[in-house]
């Protein structure tokens, strides 16, 4: 039994649409796929992954990212509104958004797949944020379309939204080892190509600073009480894969044309990453 991680597959681009529908429809029948966010806003294009998806797979676990809750002008409703939708989305087209054992049987253990469903706390929200100062960066975000394409209910605070639907979860007793995944990010540390993250930049305009709307410090404190020997996450247009404190954490993102083009995402850039097998203990 195998496990895969992809995210950020951006389906609204077609050469991005055409590498998950190029995925073998034969070679991953006993393989699990965690597909963590940032597929597209549109709900008949991201109906049309999934479905893609689900029937190459044996499961398939999915969790919503930023721009799936993105409301374009003709959309009513709010984003909690359109996570409800998605949710119910999934249910119908049999892909997971709750743990789940995969891979059991008499002569192997499985492990549980555990979503964690997440926002990000921005630096004035609170300290649960992953920002890293920067100087010359942008305070009010006027490059994040997330300011401009998510609406909320009033006084609703967005990451504790999202992270306690997780907790549930959190006191199970599970039988086999967790591997765990969120859209955004747990720890600062993973931002960065070296695990010590560096120090502010002086003398540089940062227009943009993406440690504002990374993740929170609370993924962690999830994934950490889950007892996750691997975490992916997505989110970054990044990709990272190392051990910290005794988990893997693991980010594979296929993101944009032009950023692959350019050679910036990095390792396993727009192929599927093994995160798990049952056989070699990739965990």
């Amino acid at each position: 039994m195998r496990i895969f991680a992809i995210s950020d597959v951006h389906a609204d681009y077609p050469q991005n649409m055409a590498l998950i529908q190029a995925l073998s429809g034969r070679e991953h029948q006993r393989d699990t796929l965690l597909l963590a966010g940032d597929v597209t806003d549109d709900l008949a294009r991201l109906s049309r992954v999934l479905r893609g998806l689900r029937e190459k797979f044996a499961h398939v676990f999915f969790v919503p990212g930023n721009h799936e809750l993105w409301l374009r002008r003709d959309e009513q409703g709010d984003s909690v509104a359109k996570f409800g939708k998605i949710m119910r989305l999934c249910t119908d087209l049999g892909v997971a958004t709750n743990p789940a054992r995969v891979g059991s049987g008499s002569d192997e253990p499985g492990a549980w797949v555990v979503p964690l469903f997440s926002w990000y706390v921005k630096p004035e929200q609170g300290p649960e944020s992953l920002y890293v100062p920067r100087e010359g960066d942008d305070p009010g975000l006027s490059m994040w379309a997330d300011e401009v394409l998510t609406r909320w209910p009033e006084r609703l605070s967005v990451a504790d939204h999202f992270l306690d639907m997780n907790e549930p979860h959190l006191g199970r007793e599970y039988d086999a080892p967790v591997v765990s995944f969120s859209h955004f990010l747990p720890r600062r540390e993973v931002m960065f190509r070296s695990p010590a993250a560096p120090p502010p930049r002086a003398g540089r305009a940062v227009r943009f600073n993406f440690s504002r709307v990374a993740g929170s410090t609370r993924i962690e404190a999830q994934l950490r009480a889950l007892g996750s020997v691997v975490h992916v996450h997505g989110h970054q247009h990044r990709n990272r894969d190392r051990v910290i404190d005794g988990v893997r954490y693991v980010s594979n993102c296929l993101g944009y044309p032009p950023e692959r083009a350019r050679g910036e995402i990095g390792e396993s850039c727009g192929s599927l990453k093994l995160v798990w097998d049952n056989g070699s203990k990739a965990g």
